[in-house]
């Protein structure tokens, strides 16, 4: 029983002083409610309002200041009481269950919180009863403290209840105001004519409100009132202990709540459902049900909370569908980081460490599935997203190189390579085509952009770990910076600021922050998401506030934004994301999915329709294509077109000059493909992996082939050719779908040549596209799956009708299809060409074309007896 008193009273003293450290709760306290009840009593009228006091069954006539300020004192402390509770509750329910498993008595834990709060509700109303006698003297002052209590106890109630609901301290904040607001607002006469009706004794506070104001002039005492009013603060009090208990111990209350019979993973989800609504909608909404993969997910949710405030709301401007997908892809990171930095195992240990849990992961990514929970929420999103999973392997690499002690960053080159290839090893594009819907786009100037970002959030997260990273030997900026301001590790590891410390310090906020004004010019094509990224550098930026007003407070701690500005930030952020996405979706809900072509303005003629297509250029040799017979020649001819890059730089000259001179070799290869009677030719323009390459490159080829669909200046267009465009619209700019679009519906009746473009293109992802749409029709029963067959899937694919490739070129030496036309090119001819694509003319589309009449094409069956001895097969 001793013991247990000692327990008791160490919980008791540890809630109290935690309630003692909100220093903003106790300026409100001492500086908020004196306010309130003088600006209530002097600023309103003393005019009688006359109402009906259900507390003494009879019609009253009080000064209007006097009620406001009776009503406006039990707010200020339902606001403040509330608002402590919740904080107390919410920031030590982690604390208290480390308690609990330890073997700490649970019901010292209630009683201290319980404790606490009639602690907290006596005082606060003592202090606002004696700034009310300030200005009169109530008839009963005993009636009026008991009530401001009451009232105090109700909301405190109130905010226990709502920590085990809400996560955010904003959102806690914002409930508590508002029930406040409505409870009371309504019982005031003088806002609420009908204060008097029989329908508000249900509110909260009702006991407390009439209590209050029958202590000012009446004698008796309103026990029926007062009692109402402590059934209400016991009730929610009880309620919210309760929840709390709850959150304490999950598994416990879950197993409670299904029996012993239940099993462990039903339990994990059936608790998630019960204790957090508003994730499981999440996972419901990505489509996540599997328990293991929820349960690794929520292992790297509270990982990436983590890693810092600005990563833990980065998430919540995003749609909730895309939000695992972060969760997994920082939780990962932040749990093999933590892996190659643990201090109380050697070096060779964490290199074992970190070398079983990669090795572990890649068998897991190519198996698709992993019984570790966080392993398998990772591979969830790997295949799920379908996320390019190269990156891994290095990613891996450069955390084993840390576990060995063997990473070393001099120049601020080697830093660019050591966080990039740690930060998105998926790729920042493949991440804006996952952010990428209809009508929303971005260009390859916000890749850049949000590479930039990343610099920057890397950079505030170096400062943010400044000490600790020294402690560890490893300070994660360049060296030469450290000896440009004559900072030792050694110093910053025993928190000691040597040298120019500070002007380093700023000298490193200074370049975050033009790293963020230069991200900040992102999403010009997508406003969610430059609402979202605004809100993320503004947050960046109160951070750096804060750092560059306390440089040495990072060797004490990880420095933290003003709470209060970083959430009301946080807030203002997450509804203008809301309105832009909202915004979208009803531009999106209200326009027609086709594109409408403008119709040819006066003068403008459909050169189709209105003038005799021209023949092709001759060859400036005059040569002329072979004579095949028309049986002969291919159907489709696929080429890829290699080697612009590699043509210039064997020059002296940008890679961009190749791809120019590239262009004039595709408009030759057209014309000699008109020449020689060819249907369909489709050109590998811009694959979808292309856009790793240098933004400046990227922008010259969608420069050229923007200027290449001019109807009005590009001659190709004047011959009978038909354009076709296969590729995705996502991350184009969107003046260039529109140009591609109304090219084609320009062309549409030309009937020599169709010009199949592939630009945005990737075959897996058409052959994907395909698939999702078979596998929506099976959901929708429109179609068994039995019943699929290539033919189905093919009429899925981005041009159904053109023909299978008969004959797949490739130029420049190299000898693969790059994930072109994969599906279509399942049973094509091959031939390779040293010749790079700049230098490649008509002469070689028709000595392929040649050359694939002299092939023998047996289809999987048995060989042709040949018609001419002499006739070999070439290879190209």
């Amino acid at each position: 029983m001793r013991w247990w008193g000692r327990c008791l009273g160490t919980a008791v003293r540890h809630a109290a002083l935690e309630q003692a450290r909100k220093r903003l709760a106790l300026v409100l306290v001492l500086f908020f409610v004196p306010l309130w009840l003088t600006l209530a009593y002097q600023v309103l009228p003393s005019d009688p309002v006359r109402f009906f006091l259900r507390a003494a069954d009879q019609r009253v006539a009080l000064g209007a200041n006097t009620v406001s300020q009776l009503s406006g004192g039990l707010h200020s402390l339902a606001l403040i009481v509330g608002f402590m509770m919740f904080l107390a509750a919410s920031r030590s329910a982690e604390f208290d269950h480390r308690m609990v498993l330890a073997g700490y008595p649970r019901i010292c834990l209630l009683l201290a919180r319980s404790t606490v709060l009639l602690l907290t509700a006596a005082l606060t109303a003592s202090y606002a009863t004696a700034w009310v006698c300030f200005f009169y003297r109530p008839e009963r002052l005993d009636v009026m403290a008991a009530a401001f209590m009451v009232g105090a106890l109700t909301y405190g109630g109130v905010g226990i209840l709502l920590a085990a609901l809400l996560r955010s301290e904003l959102a806690g904040m914002f409930a508590v105001i508002m029930l406040s607001f409505i409870d009371l607002t309504l019982q005031n006469p003088v806002a609420n004519p009908s204060a008097d009706s029989p329908l508000l004794k249900w509110l909260p506070a009702y006991g407390a409100m009439q209590s209050s104001v029958s202590a000012v002039d009446l004698t008796h005492t309103p026990w029926r009132h007062l009692l109402l009013g402590l059934c209400w603060s016991a009730g929610l009090t009880a309620a919210g202990l309760a929840a709390f208990t709850a959150r304490t111990s999950r598994r416990t209350i879950t197993q409670r709540l299904l029996g012993g019979r239940a099993t462990r993973p039903r339990a994990r989800q059936i608790a998630l459902r019960l204790l957090h609504p508003v994730r499981t909608y999440v996972y419901r909404q990505a489509g996540i049900h599997d328990t293991t993969v929820i349960t690794g997910y929520e292992i790297c949710r509270r990982l990436m909370h983590r890693s810092g405030p600005v990563e833990a709301a980065l998430t919540k401007l995003l749609p909730g569908r895309l939000r695992p997908l972060f969760w997994a892809m920082y939780g990962y990171g932040r749990h093999i980081d933590d892996l190659s930095d643990t201090q109380h195992l050697d070096r060779q240990e964490r290199v074992e460490r970190v070398s079983r849990f990669s090795e572990l992961l890649e068998a897991d990514l190519r198996a698709g599935h992993s019984e570790d929970p966080l392993r398998a929420a990772f591979v969830h999103a790997v295949w799920t997203w379908d996320l390019p999973s190269d990156g891994v392997t290095a990613l891996n690499a450069v955390y084993r190189q840390d576990a060995k002690g063997q990473s070393a960053i001099t120049t601020w080159d080697d830093w660019y390579t050591y966080w990039r290839t740690l930060t998105f090893p998926f790729g920042v594009r493949r991440l804006m085509a996952l952010l990428t819907t209809p009508g929303l786009a971005f260009t390859p100037d916000d890749a850049q952009a949000l590479r930039v970002w990343t610099d920057a959030l890397n950079l505030i997260d170096v400062l943010r770990d400044l000490r600790e990273d020294a402690a560890e030997g490893f300070v994660k900026l360049p060296a030469a910076v450290l000896d440009e301001h004559d900072v030792s590790p050694e110093a910053l590891a025993h928190g000691r600021a040597d040298g120019r410390y500070a002007d380093m310090v700023h000298a490193m906020t200074a370049k975050a922050r033009q790293w963020l004004a230069q991200a900040a010019t992102a999403g010009a094509q997508h406003p969610p998401m430059a609402a979202a990224l605004q809100t993320v550098i503004d947050l960046h930026l109160l951070e750096l506030d804060r750092i560059d007003r306390k440089p040495h407070a990072l060797l004490q701690r990880r420095s933290r934004a003003n709470p209060v500005r970083f959430h009301l930030t946080l807030a203002r952020g997450r509804l203008r994301t809301a309105r832009a996405w909202h915004r979208h979706t009803q531009t999106t809900a209200t326009t027609p999915a086709t594109i409408h072509l403008p119709h040819p303005a006066e003068g403008h003629h459909d050169t189709a329709r209105t003038t005799p297509p021209l023949p092709p250029v001759p060859h400036p040799s005059g040569v002329q294509p072979p004579q095949l017979p028309a049986h002969l020649v291919p159907r489709h001819v696929a080429l890829i077109m290699d080697g612009n890059g590699r043509w210039a730089t064997h020059r002296g000259q940008p890679r961009t000059a190749g791809h120019k001179a590239g262009q004039l070799a595709v408009r030759d290869v057209i014309y000699g493909a008109l020449e020689i009677g060819l249907p369909h030719l489709s050109l590998y323009s811009l694959s979808s992996e292309n856009w790793a390459r240098p933004a400046a490159e990227i922008q010259a080829i969608l420069r050229l082939v923007r200027d290449g669909l001019v109807m009005e200046t590009e001659e190709v267009w004047r011959r009978d050719v038909q354009l076709r465009w296969s590729g995705l619209p996502e991350g184009l700019p969107p003046d260039l779908v529109h140009a591609l679009r109304e090219t084609e519906h320009l062309t549409r009746h030309r009937t020599g040549l169709t010009v199949n473009m592939c630009i945005n293109y990737g075959g897996h992802s058409e052959i994907t596209q395909a698939a999702r749409e078979l596998a929506r029709q099976v959901a929708a029963g429109t179609i068994q799956p039995d019943d699929i067959t290539p033919r189905h899937l093919a009429a899925h694919l981005h041009h159904p009708d053109l023909p299978d490739v008969d004959l797949l070129i490739r130029t420049g030496g190299e000898q693969r299809t790059s994930n072109f036309l994969p599906w279509q090119s399942t049973y094509a001819e091959l031939v390779f060409l040293d010749t790079l694509w700049p230098d490649t003319d008509r002469t070689h589309l028709w000595q392929a074309i040649d050359t694939y009449t002299r092939r023998d094409r047996r289809f999987g069956t048995t060989p042709s007896p040949p018609t001419n001895p002499d006739e070999q097969a070439l290879t190209g």
